[in-house]
């Protein structure tokens, strides 16, 4: 990247931290490494100090990279740097099919975003060995040439290192002082071309890049770091390089550090920030920008303030499903409706419920009837996975995928069977589990998946509850027996924890993330005494407890959550344990107040 004189002074050294793991923490991944949130920060070629790239993993999977380096031998200005389009992963590589070269800006009052043209350059793939050492290739013009790069690790962001440190509770839920994340991309609306990368780094500092064009029209790019301090980060000697050219004619004890000047950034919440520039170079003068975020990364939470707990309010009754009623079957949210699918008394029923006009609409039957199935939403459709197989004849594919524009089922053969749990999706990726207590990851754009084991030492997960809450997967109570129990997996690090437990141990009940709480319901115990469980229980970001909540309206095991619009909503079930009579097809939905 930069020198080791500008290296020391403004980058984080990245090292091991010593110290254990959070209880029940293990890699549960094996095979190649696949690229998730981990990636995000920046890299470099130890033999080119003074160049780089910035990787940023985004919350719907997809990556983002902007390499800052020089221009060619011959070519105007000082300083280049180059933007990808939106990448995906395949296998172990982010592929990058088009990458630009950002043309026509000028710095400060006379920039103007309509003069801004996005040159295409090239394209651009970093294949990943582990958390920390990768593999560029790229083909670009002429002038630039094609190569291959040695990649590792510059930078490590707060919350999202390799080695898995977080701020937690003390019941291994995620602490607020780590769900302040900045990091990610900021610009101007109204002076789209130009903006600034922040990466908070685990020591306390900040790291900034502002990618930008000289006061001659050409591109350039400084760089700072300084320490937060609440809301603020004060860079008190941003600096711009200069001195060599890209691909062979770069030679790193040409590389010049060059004093800018300074700037500053307030928070005034996780949305928007005031920024000061002053510069001492000549053309860049003084100024202010009021931003907003562009982008956030994966797997990394902004709350502000301090979330209250919402363990109050009344339940509403919504219309109920056609009837056959259903229970042991799975729901999932699509484009602000509630899709129901399967189970006991209807295992081919496919139902969606408005909440705009309180109506439920029969769907085409699935291919495969199912009870004990999980569903997910993405990519437009609605997919679901494994159960127990109610066909006539053999049924040998796990999954199928609903299209909604097209109305069509269409397998799924690369996924697996799982029993008795349910899925989210977090980071472009679903995360089925199953009632072994491992988890099943799906990427939907590469049509690939892999199991994760479970956390040891764990129980099995039977009946039990799969969320998304805060950039992390939560395996929620479960049976064999009934448990309390709540094991965390996190993408970052691909470890399990343990999280807080939850105070009524229950099997086959409901649960959703509604805003920044999950809310679980219902549920069953099967021990000397059959029995259904009446309550809720809630827990709110940052908090180490679950809290009760109102009890259901109508105790049902065999249940569907669903968090739509500020509710929690509740769907069919059957109120006696042990079985599946009494499915009442009804549709209860709260909204919780502190």
């Amino acid at each position: 990247m930069f020198s080791q004189q500008v290296f020391r002074r403004i980058i984080f050294a990245i090292a091991a931290l010593a110290g254990a793991l959070p209880a029940a923490a293990q890699v549960a991944t094996s095979g190649p490494y696949w690229p998730g949130p981990a990636v995000s920060g920046s890299w470099y070629d130890p033999t080119r100090s003074g160049e780089g790239l910035i990787v940023q993993y985004l919350p719907d999977g997809r990556a983002l990279v902007v390499w800052f380096t020089y221009p060619p031998a011959g070519a105007a200005g000082e300083q280049a740097w180059l933007i990808t389009d939106l990448g995906n992963v395949e296998g172990s590589k982010l592929k990058f099919n088009t990458v630009y070269q950002p043309q026509g800006g000028v710095f400060g009052e006379a920039f103007n975003p309509t003069a801004i043209t996005n040159t295409v350059w090239g394209t651009l793939e970093l294949e990943f060995r582990d958390c920390n050492t990768a593999t560029l290739r790229y083909t670009g013009p002429a002038a630039f040439g094609s190569g291959t790069r040695n990649l590792t690790r510059l930078t490590a962001l707060d919350q999202l290192e390799c080695n898995g440190t977080k701020a937690l509770t003390t019941t291994g839920a995620r602490a607020l002082s780590g769900l302040r994340a900045r990091s990610g991309a900021w610009f101007v609306p109204s002076r789209s071309g130009e903006g600034w990368m922040i990466e908070e780094l685990p020591d306390g500092r900040s790291v900034v890049y502002w990618f930008t064009y000289d006061p001659q029209g050409r591109q350039a790019w400084t760089i700072g770091s300084g320490t937060r301090d609440g809301n603020r980060i004060d860079i008190a000697g941003n600096l711009l390089t200069r001195g060599t050219n890209f691909g062979a004619g770069f030679n790193a004890a040409n590389v010049q550090q060059v004093p800018w000047g300074t700037l500053s950034f307030t928070f005034s919440n996780c949305g928007n920030v005031d920024v000061r520039y002053a510069s001492s170079v000549a053309g860049y003068g003084r100024g202010t920008r009021s931003g907003v975020r562009l982008a956030a990364l994966a797997s990394t939470a902004c709350i502000d303030g301090t979330p209250e707990p919402r363990i109050n309010g009344a339940w509403s009754e919504a219309a109920a499903m056609p009837l056959p009623a259903q229970s042991e079957h799975a729901a999932t949210v699509l484009d602000g409706k509630i899709y129901a699918l399967g189970g006991f008394g209807d295992p081919q029923g496919f139902k969606r419920y408005d909440p705009g006009t309180n109506t439920w609409t029969v769907l085409t039957p699935m291919l495969a009837g199912r009870d004990h199935l999980a569903a997910f939403a993405s990519d437009g459709g609605v997919y679901f996975v494994g159960g127990s197989s109610h066909a006539s004849s053999g049924d040998t594919i796990a999954a199928y995928r609903y299209d909604v524009a097209a109305d069509r089922w269409d397998p799924r053969p690369e996924l697996l069977f799982n029993f008795g749990s349910h899925a989210a999706v977090l980071n472009g990726r679903a995360y089925i589990g199953n009632a072994n207590g491992t988890l099943q990851e799906y990427d939907p754009v590469q049509r690939s998946s892999r199991v994760i084991a479970r956390a040891t030492p764990d129980r099995n997960r039977d009946h039990s509850q799969v969320v998304a809450f805060l950039g992390e997967i939560w395996m929620i109570a479960g049976r064999a027996p009934e448990t309390t129990t709540v094991a965390i997996y996190d993408p970052v690090t691909e470890r399990w924890r343990n999280g807080p437990s939850i105070n009524r141990a229950r099997g086959g009940f409901a649960a959703a993330v509604v805003d920044d709480q999950i809310v679980i319901g219902g549920g069953e115990v099967l021990g000397t005494t059959f029995r259904v469980e009446p309550t809720t229980e809630v827990l709110t970001a940052g908090s180490d407890v679950w809290r009760m909540g109102p009890n259901l309206p109508l105790a049902v095991h065999g249940v569907a959550g669903a968090g739509l619009s500020g509710r929690f909503y509740v769907v069919s079930g059957s109120t006696i344990a042990g079985t599946a009579d009494g499915n009442t097809g009804r549709l209860h939905s709260i909204q919780l107040m502190p």
